[in-house]
């Protein structure tokens, strides 16, 4: 079989170089398939950036883009062909022991250093002759595989081919390749999607054969440069004051993608650690922000160069405004420190102990001027992958936000340095096996601090509702940041500025504490290598603070309405959190607010948090064809056979329909999520956008706007699998449909088009039909 393979990857382009016809042929598999070949192997090099790198990203990226890549094969940027692949994954939620970290660019840093941490080449490590670069090269292997076993060009692909997310991955090497097509001749690349055109498959064997030379290297703006300097020059200042600030500003934004206002394309940004100030940076090795630098370092921004991917992309927009905009926060604001806090764990992974210096008001206004970066930190960040922390939230729910110049305990500096230490984070354990001890250590802190809050519940004076939601962020009239909407697709979630979808089940007050806490479980201190006791104290944590902002906003209700919707929200199959409400009369039995007029008195206190928003966030209000938004009114059983998130292409406009799940199990880390009956389902309904929202789409969907009420009925017609799976035969895009790649790059280009900065490479790793 290896004979075979070798025979025909070289017959391949030995016949691309010596017809010259314009309609030539490729033998695979013994069949002969009629293409436009390029004609020969090119005499100049084909160009990495423009001919390899766009068929790379946008038929080989769609899975391999993220910490979950197969393989840990991440193709986003030349250093990640390099580095090769490695069987051990990373996401293993049943780990042990924590694993040693693999951080491209930041762990290792040559060939060598990956080829001693177990990654093996997937394309030559050593340039030779075409035939030896091509045989030495997994890459053009898989390729050739789907060349010779392509799959079907309609109706489903074979049962034989496993396409969930948990499935097993074969991390084949060039010496035992032989023994894998034995096995798995249907595993060829792209995995489970249409084979390449002709044409990009002799891109990349012509690139291959020539060494698969290239880099990512990019011109810097001028202008940028200068902008970078005024602000590396402010974050290395050596006085304790500018160095604390530079230490919490660093410690929020270091896993955002920066592109500053000066950068009119998509340029990125990291900003990090180095050990050097001038040249390219060199980034220190440290797992987590707050970890011990071990000796000098300096504050620097380093290009990112690699394809954007949508799931892992969290823009952050830096300019001399914002400049202004934190010198105002943090550098004009009165306040001194007298020593710099250590970075020993227990306490730089409280980062109210490490930043008690600094006004909780410089703090809590630098959070909320970008308080989607921040919610979409955990989504995006490392934790972008399982069930980790989204198990503990519902599928979608609207956020609203304390003021920071409301009268509140949580915006007091007094009350939170009094309490700081009772807002420990599990991050600062060690990942060991006893992580029952959050159910009582951590427990008891957080109670303690509750304890501590509702001391201001109690005596606190009565308030008409409309005096009452004054206490909510109004985004200062402009700041769309004002209110979000998160949306949950069972294992993956994301965040849109605004409020969208009809009224959700829950929603959040977040304060200050809850936002910085989030933060620092779910970003700054997650540890993705982590073993399963690191993720289950994490996951349970983000429990409390889950609870602790749908509190907040049932506070606002009368205590009979605000009882009613806490029995709901915790009763029935969460009576498991009873351990965490067991004392909840304290606060359910108190009326703070007055005033309310309507028999319905939640979806009146929406309307009040609403109003005091409005002017924010009515730039994010979207328009829809009618006919399309009643899909927001569409509610029951039937939506269960439809997957998370469907892209919607209406003639040449692009829409997302977002399933949302109703879900008892919203909690408790030993439920599987996927766990729903039929009540759950009966509740499950729809929610329309405009663009594209999400990361994974399962589903392309096709269709006329004269289709659209036939689409409408069809849909609600569904009443068991055979019904759903005509259904997406008449207008579904299946991953076998030969107009796949079509439909994908459509896709990504409307994307890119209507949200330039925002827009990254989709995962197809969630396909489904």
């Amino acid at each position: 079989m290896k004979k075979i393979i070798n025979f025909i990857a070289v017959l391949v382009l030995t016949i691309s170089c010596s017809l010259t016809h314009k309609e030539q042929f490729v033998i695979t598999n013994n069949q002969v398939i009629q293409s436009d070949m390029l004609g020969s192997l090119p005499a100049e090099p084909v160009s990495y950036k423009e001919k390899v790198r766009p068929i790379l990203d946008n038929r080989c990226v769609v899975c391999h883009g993220c910490y979950d890549a197969p393989c840990q094969l991440k193709l986003t940027s030349i250093d990640g062909i390099k580095r090769g692949a490695n069987a051990e994954k990373v996401y293993d939620g049943s780990r042990i022991l924590s694993m040693k970290p693999t951080r491209l660019n930041i762990d290792g840093k040559s060939v060598e250093e990956w080829r001693k941490k177990g990654f093996h080449p997937v394309i030559s490590d050593v340039n030779s002759t075409p035939e030896e670069n091509l045989d030495n090269s997994l890459i053009y292997k898989f390729l050739q595989l789907k060349e010779m076993f392509p799959q079907p060009r309609a109706g489903l692909i074979s049962k034989e081919i496993d396409t969930t997310l948990n499935r097993e991955q074969y991390c084949a090497k060039v010496s035992d390749f032989e023994d894998f097509v034995e096995d798995h001749s249907n595993l060829g690349m792209p995995f489970a999607l249409p084979n390449l055109t002709n044409r990009e498959f002799l891109t990349l064997g012509h690139w291959v054969a020539q060494g698969s030379k290239g880099n990512d290297d990019r011109a810097q703006n001028p202008k940028t440069k200068k902008v970078i300097d005024d602000f590396e020059s402010i974050f290395n200042r050596n006085d304790l004051k500018s160095r604390l600030i530079a230490r919490y500003i660093y410690e929020h934004i270091f896993l955002g993608h920066i592109n500053f206002n000066t950068d009119h394309n998509r340029t990125f940004y990291r900003l990090i650690r180095a050990r050097n100030r001038d040249g390219e940076p060199d980034e220190i090795e440290a797992l987590r922000p707050y970890d011990d630098p071990k000796g000098k370092f300096f504050y620097r921004f380093k290009l990112y160069r690699p394809t954007i991917v949508a799931k892992s992309h969290n823009l952050y927009q830096l300019s001399e405004k914002k400049l202004s905009r934190y010198k105002e926060l943090f550098y004009n604001a009165k306040f001194k420190v007298d020593s710099f806090p250590s970075y020993e764990s227990e306490i730089a992974s409280n980062p109210f102990i490490v930043f008690k210096d600094i006004p909780v008001k410089s703090k809590y206004s630098f959070l909320l001027d970008n308080s989607r970066f921040f919610i979409e930190g955990f989504i995006k960040g490392p934790v972008c992958r399982g069930q980790i922390a989204l198990n503990v939230i519902e599928d979608r729910f609207w956020v609203y936000f304390a003021d920071p110049n409301s009268n509140i305990d949580t915006n007091s500096d007094d009350f939170l340095n009094k309490y700081k230490s009772y807002l420990e984070l599990p991050a600062s354990e060690e990942s060991d096996i006893e992580f029952l001890s959050i159910w009582s250590d951590f427990w008891k802190k957080q109670k303690k601090f509750l304890d501590a809050r509702s001391q201001h519940f109690r005596s606190a004076k009565k308030s008409n509702i409309r005096d009452a939601t004054k206490i909510i962020w109004d985004g200062e009239e402009h700041n769309q940041n004002a209110a979000l909407t998160v949306f949950r697709h069972l294992d993956s979630a994301s965040v849109r500025e605004g409020l969208h979808g009809k009224q959700p089940e829950t929603a959040w007050v977040i304060d200050y504490p809850i936002l910085e806490r989030i933060h620092y479980l779910l970003v700054a201190g997650f540890n993705v290598y982590g073993n399963v006791a690191h993720q289950l104290k994490t996951r349970l944590y983000m429990d409390f603070l889950r609870m602790e902002g749908e509190n907040l906003f049932l506070s606002f209700l009368p205590s009979k309405d605000r009882k009613l919707l806490h029995k709901k929200w915790y009763g029935g199959n969460r009576n498991h959190l009873s351990f965490f409400v067991e004392d909840p009369g304290q606060w359910l039995d108190i009326d703070y607010v007055t005033g309310f007029k309507r028999d319905d008195k939640l979806e009146e206190l929406h309307s009040n948090f609403q109003r005091r928003v409005k002017k924010a966030i009515t730039p994010t209000i979207q328009d829809f064809e009618p006919r399309l938004k009643k899909l927001d009114n569409l509610k029951g059983r039937f939506l269960s056979y439809f997957p998370e998130t469907i892209l919607l292409k209406v003639e040449n406009q692009l829409y997302t329909i977002v399933h949302n799940k109703e879900y008892k199990y919203v909690s408790f880390f030993l439920n599987d999520a996927s766990t729903r009956d039929v009540l759950d389902q009966e509740n499950d309904t729809l929610t329309l956008i405009k663009g594209v929202e999400g990361s994974y789409p399962n589903l392309f969907i096709n269709l006329k706007k004269e289709s659209i009420d036939h689409f409408m009925e069809d849909m609600a017609n569904i009443t068991n699998p055979l019904e759903y799976t005509r259904f997406i035969a008449k207008y579904g895009v299946r991953r076998t449909n030969p107009k796949f790649w079509d439909y994908s790059d459509w896709i990504q280009q409307e994307y890119l088009k209507s949200e330039e900065f925002r827009a990254g490479i989709l995962d197809l790793n969630r396909y489904s039909p």
